[in-house]
């Protein structure tokens, strides 16, 4: 399974930063994006599994 490491707007729109195999990785992504740039108010980071079609 693929996981996408995604960045969500306040507006709702979204976009997908990265893809990976291995789940740990994707967290361990975010939360080094956390502790580097803190919690801004108006975006998210997210993972989710890749939407295939």
């Amino acid at each position: 399974m693929f996981w996408e490491l995604c960045i969500l707007y306040a507006n709702g729109t979204e976009e997908v930063l990265k893809v990976f195999k291995d789940l740990e990785m994707a967290l361990n992504c975010v939360d080094r994006i956390y502790a580097q740039d803190g919690y801004p108010m108006h975006m998210a980071y997210r993972v989710r599994p890749t939407c295939t079609v």
